[in-house]
């Protein structure tokens, strides 16, 4: 049959077509026409009669004539088809037409079409050349890339994306499948960013948490964009996907250690403020005793006193050179502590006797002030092994803490109570408390409670943090408690028991009550190279009731010695800092004299140097005490009594 059509039709398929004819059921071309010929040097009309699927036009691909006779066969059995075939336009030209079988059941023939789709599939290569490199750059960047399609509710993934969500090649990834692998903590925020994309067109973006199946957890980072139909509905999101764990884990300590850095830096700026506020404290504290020293001894040199006003001067000043040596002390602790150096003599003690020296030692002052202080325990022989000195310490630094911060006319209570294993002590007051935010930081250095940024409370702020080591170190705990500012605080002190009793006598007052002059009969050899230390030490002793000869050297001391023609001292009080030859050297000397000559004469120790390792040297090189100044009058009197009693 012979497919005629007019000049108007022939326009319209030359614009549509690239050829177009008919053929027998066989597959015989019956007619063929188009102007794709016009650029082949094969006369179509030569081709009538020839297999179609034989002709030159399918030889550029090798499975094309084999597609083309089974296309045909189809269309010849009533089926239409269509099939995408390179088409031999010449040696050097191939194109890609989308060739259309159509049967006309009538004729028992077949009609055929073909449109040429070079560019198509051109532009279809060039992006599937694309697509594979993205993927390839995706994959290798360990990037995921993931479509939602909205309607039929399939996300379709790429490799790393089913890695990273635990999808199998095959398996429907739902938005429930994807939900179902989200951290529970996490749901919702990743649902409210999908819900922003898809209703509010704003990009999504969003880091999660997914669980896997053998329980680890890894971070997700999350970016994609909603897409839209054609009546502004969403249609589809497109995104991709990354693990951040690495990343998030790095984060989070970078912020760890940001934020320890923050807190470091605050803390050592809080701790310069304190430190600068603890000097403008430090300069106040040793000015006011020093000033009140000063302007008394003015007075009594340039004026002429009655008896009263001598003797309030003489205890002012007293009072103020003991506060002075008290910071001093304070000061020197706090270095010890710094360094590491402070240290104990530890022995059995009877701690009942040591608060009951506390407590005589501060009523005085509380009587001054009409502060009640009761002072109770549940029994008189409570042993602790400890340093003497500094438990002494800790206790009169919380008594006089109790007294400072206790107003006129108040009540303070001391109360020992023990158990099978400890004794608690507990300083209890009524005076002004400590505030909630006060109480963390009050046995921290520099640290005076309220008045931590006024340098109108007395005191350097080291006591309690001085308190707390010492106790720390006896294996003991101290805490601080208050129901805040105007209720008052109570300090309780908690240390082990020994088990051994210990039986104590109160020296002083045996020494006291025996002779009001303790030292009658006692001859004393004292080195002192500073003039005005050793007039007072001198006077001081010779009031006691001492006969006492003094040398300004080390030298001039052993001369004395050496001229005593047997009339040697009892005992020995020497400085250890002089110049040209020091107390150590000096007692080194004397040691290696005979007995005759003054060798065994027992010796104490003076020094400004209150460490223990300086008191350990005077130990070593053959004194039998050791003493700090400004000397305790009552303590070198009765050192002197019992080396000397002990020497005879």
């Amino acid at each position: 049959m012979e497919f005629i059509i007019d000049a108007q039709s022939r326009d319209i398929f030359d614009n549509v077509f690239a050829f177009w004819g008919t053929l027998s059921s066989e597959g015989f071309v019956l007619n063929l026409d188009g102007q794709v010929f016009n650029r082949t040097v094969t006369d179509p009309k030569l081709l009538i009669g020839q297999k179609f699927s034989e002709t030159v036009y399918w030889q550029a691909s090798e499975h094309d004539s084999e597609i083309l006779e089974n296309s045909i066969t189809e269309a010849a059995q009533g089926m239409k088809s269509k099939v995408l075939l390179d088409f031999r336009v010449s040696a050097n030209e191939v194109i890609n037409i989308e060739l259309y079988l159509h049967p006309i059941a009538d004729d028992k023939t077949i009609f055929f079409c073909a449109q040429e789709v070079t560019a198509r599939e051109k532009e279809i290569e060039h992006y599937k050349e694309r697509s594979e490199q993205l993927l390839f750059a995706a994959e290798n960047a360990d990037i995921g890339l993931w479509f939602w399609d909205l309607a039929e509710d399939n996300i379709f993934t790429t490799p790393k994306c089913n890695e990273l969500f635990e999808v199998a090649p095959h398996d429907i990834f739902t938005f429930n499948s994807f939900l179902n692998i989200v951290h529970p903590e996490d749901i919702s925020r990743v649902k409210t960013a999908l819900n922003e994309s898809q209703t509010h067109g704003k990009e999504y973006n969003a880091e999660y948490r997914v669980v896997y199946s053998d329980g680890n957890v890894h971070w997700i980072a999350a970016r994609g964009r909603t897409y839209l139909d054609t009546e502004g509905n969403p249609k589809n999101m497109m995104g991709v996907v990354r693990r951040v764990t690495d990343k998030k884990i790095a984060n989070e300590e970078l912020s760890k250690v940001y934020d320890l850095e923050k807190k470091a830096r605050s803390e050592a700026e809080e701790a310069n403020r304190a430190k600068d506020f603890f000097l403008a404290v430090v300069s106040h504290e040793l000015r006011s005793p020093l000033n009140a020293i000063l302007g008394w001894v003015k007075i009594l040199l340039n004026k002429k006193v009655d008896e009263k006003t001598q003797r309030n001067a003489l205890e002012t000043i007293e009072k103020s050179a003991r506060t002075q040596a008290k910071l001093i002390d304070d000061l020197v602790d706090s270095a010890r502590v710094a360094s590491g150096k402070l240290s104990l003599e530890l022995r059995p003690l009877n701690l009942y006797e040591i608060i009951k020296t506390v407590y005589n030692a501060q009523y005085p002052t509380a009587e001054a002030k009409n502060t009640t202080v009761n002072f109770s325990a549940d029994k008189e022989n409570i042993q602790v092994f400890g340093d003497s000195y500094r438990l002494q310490q800790i206790f009169s630094n919380l008594l006089s803490n109790a007294l400072k911060f206790t107003a006129d006319g108040g009540n303070i209570k001391i109360d020992m109570q023990t158990d099978s294993n400890s004794v608690k002590v507990a300083f209890q007051d009524d005076g002004q408390g400590i505030s909630e935010n006060s109480l963390p930081t009050i046995f921290q250095q520099f640290q005076q409670g309220e008045n931590k940024t006024s340098p109108n409370q007395s005191g350097l702020g080291l006591g309690l943090s001085i308190v707390k080591i010492l106790v720390a170190k006896h294996n003991g705990t101290v805490k601080a408690e208050s129901a805040g500012i105007g209720h008052g605080s109570t300090f309780t002190v908690v240390l082990p028991l020994c088990g051994s009793e210990i039986t104590t006598t109160n020296g002083n007052e045996e020494i006291k009550s025996a002779n009001a002059k303790p030292l009658n009969g006692i001859k004393i050899l004292v080195v002192e190279d500073d003039m005005d230390s050793r007039e007072v030490l001198q006077l001081f002793l010779e009031q006691s009731g001492a006969t006492v000869r003094s040398a300004d050297s080390a030298h001039k001391a052993m001369n004395l010695l050496r001229e005593s023609n047997g009339d040697l001292p009892n005992i020995i009080v020497s400085d250890l800092a002089m110049p040209d030859e020091d107390g150590y050297s000096l007692i080194s000397r004397i040691r290696k004299l005979s007995a005759e000559k003054g060798g065994d004469i027992p010796a104490i120790a003076l020094s400004a140097f209150a460490s223990t390792e300086n008191k350990q040297k005077a130990l070593n090189v053959g004194f039998q005490k050791y003493h700090t100044k400004p000397f305790e009058p009552d303590g070198i009197v009765e050192d002197i009594c019992r080396l000397v009693k002990q020497a005879n």
